[in-house]
């Protein structure tokens, strides 16, 4: 990871707090997810993507729907036929998008002047560009990433926020200039994303990037 995540300003209070939720891997030994149920009605997304034999062996084996985790209270909402599902079927998809070893799906769930307000405050250039380096550099650090989604909220019809737990092994690449230490990490972040016409457009994370370091550099007891 490149040194300048180091400097990006820490939210206050933002602990760890081991949650385990509802996962959104269901049935069967593949395992299915919710937005794998919505789509026998849609077209599949671009970014749920599996790996094929051969690809980019420095990712997780398993594919990115299956490591997205949602709560009972979220997957209601995602079930119900609402616009509010709608918008968290959007979430999820750019979310699955993200984790993918290709990021080829982050182009067709974002629009191409997005913006990313946490990356460009920290020094990454302005766009799916520079969301793209990012996630480059997190999915080679980290390539096992879970994401749970524990709570979500919505500001009118097109804008979602969402409380998530991320947990991760810092196997690969170097992360915020540490090499891989095999631990386990786990931290929590408050998402708050906008949506046009079904693409991420504007995103605001709050990401505890030095409690982060801190679970990679404590003394092992």
């Amino acid at each position: 990871m490149c040194d300048c995540l180091e400097s990006m300003e820490v939210v206050s209070g933002a602990a760890a707090i081991p949650i385990r939720v509802g996962i959104l891997v269901i049935g069967g030994t593949r395992g299915t997810t919710l937005l794998d149920e919505h789509r026998t009605a849609e077209s599949p997304c671009a970014g749920s993507k599996t790996r094929s034999s051969g690809e980019d062996t420095g990712m997780s084996a398993i594919p990115a729907p299956q490591r997205i985790e949602v709560s009972p209270a979220v997957r209601a909402i995602l079930e119900a036929d609402t616009p509010k599902s709608e918008l968290l079927k959007h979430f999820l998809r750019f979310t699955e998008a993200l984790l993918a070893p290709d990021l080829a799906g982050i182009d067709s769930t974002v629009t191409s002047d997005a913006r990313f307000h946490e990356l460009e405050a920290i020094g990454y250039p302005r766009g799916p560009v520079g969301f793209k380096m990012f996630r480059r550099q997190v999915n080679a650090a980290v390539p096992d990433e879970y994401i749970s989604i524990i709570a979500v909220r919505f500001e009118g019809d097109d804008t979602i926020e969402a409380d998530l737990e991320i947990s991760a092994t810092h196997t690969g690449a170097e992360f915020m200039g540490i090499p891989a230490t095999g631990r386990k990490i786990r931290f929590n972040i408050h998402s708050s994303t906008r949506f046009v016409n079904g693409k991420m457009a504007e995103r605001w994370d709050r990401v505890p990037f030095e409690h982060i370091k801190w679970q990679l550099t404590r003394p092992i007891q």
